[in-house]
């Protein structure tokens, strides 16, 4: 069984103090690939610049997928600037490469086997959602994920967790479906270790194993579990959810048509998270991709070929997206609730 903690009570503390004006904060960034974490990236940087706040402050960073690996950079004190420096060009020290490092635009040949026949089963029963059901017939996936070890490993030493005291890592249990906050629910597990598991793929990544447990990619249950906050004592939580869209665009591609069929259904979640979280009086901001940003997307979130157009149509599209989104949630504070935000 995997080492944890006891589950958090209701209004239980959660790491980093707050003072009287500024409220804890939740930083909650989603699945979405290569151009879902340059997205983010664009979106965090016109964040902390509207806000005058900085991402590492967050009292509670929840990443999943792509989003986990921003999540890890920034709880071991890599500021967004120099993502955005890394995603430019210009961070000359850089070690991940853009182009190769994530595996490039298809997986490599799988292996012959089921990721997780278990959920298969599940599925069935009606215990885990279908799409969490579908990604257990997909062949497992054997893309290499040194990179990814590697990137970690610069920012925290082999075999460590991260220095912030509430970093939750989102994946999936292979077996029983459920949604596991490695940081939080699974405590002795390498930060590195967890970043793979979280960004373990269905078909593209391979499971990672820990004390007899195999664990996937988080976004198969969830595109942010934004909603896993709820019960802590955090006041605010900023969700980034690249894989929801509530303002799509029109396109042609039958690819992307299928691609704007599975963001809906990801939206579907994220709305539930949100209406959670207000429930219980939680404050949120929430951004998500616009009609312009989807159309940088194409069908492939994972090429890595159109992430530099990601990145500069995120840039170009997110101080209005920002600008909009925050006066979205002080409306939604005022009126009880807030909305969904894409402009572009």
């Amino acid at each position: 069984m995997p080492k944890s903690k006891a589950p958090l009570s209701t209004k239980q503390s959660v790491a980093k103090e707050s003072t009287n004006e500024t409220p804890k904060i939740g930083l909650v960034l989603g699945c979405g690939g290569v151009a879902g974490a340059a997205w983010s990236i664009a979106m965090l940087a016109e964040l902390e610049k509207q806000r005058n706040w900085d991402a590492r402050d967050a009292s509670v960073l929840v990443g999943t997928s792509a989003g986990a690996v921003l999540a890890a950079l920034l709880s071991a004190g890599t500021p967004v600037s120099r993502m955005v420096a890394s995603e430019k060009g210009e961070q000359l020290d850089c070690t991940w490469q853009h182009d190769t490092d994530t595996g490039g635009a298809l997986p490599p040949l799988p292996a012959p086997r089921l990721t997780a026949a278990p959920l298969v089963w599940k599925g069935l029963r009606g215990e885990v959602s279908p799409l969490t059901a579908i990604t257990g017939i997909l062949p497992r996936g054997r893309s290499d994920m040194t990179p990814f070890m590697d990137l970690i490993n610069t920012v925290v030493p082999d075999g460590e967790w991260s220095p912030h005291p509430a970093t939750w890592i989102m994946v999936v249990d292979a077996d029983s479906g459920e949604r596991v906050a490695l940081g939080r629910d699974v405590t002795d597990m390498p930060l590195n270790k967890a970043v793979c598991a979280s960004y373990a793929v269905p078909g593209w990544c391979p499971p990672v194993a820990w004390n007899s447990h195999e664990y996937l990619d988080g976004g198969i249950a969830s595109p942010v579990s934004a909603d896993m906050l709820i019960g802590t004592d955090i006041e605010e939580v900023i969700v980034l959810a690249p894989m929801a869209a509530s303002a799509m665009d029109n396109p042609r591609s039958r690819l992307e048509k299928i691609e704007r069929r599975v963001r809906r259904y990801m939206t579907s979640i994220v709305d539930r998270e949100v209406m959670k979280l207000e429930a219980a009086g939680i404050r949120v901001i929430r951004l998500e991709p616009g009609p312009q940003d989807l159309e940088a997307f194409g069908f492939n979130m994972m090429d890595p070929k159109r992430r530099e157009l990601v990145f500069n149509t995120a840039c170009a599209t997110a101080p209005d997206a920002v600008s909009t989104a925050l006066s979205a949630s002080t409306r939604g504070t005022e009126c009880g609730f807030s909305g969904a935000v894409s402009v572009s």
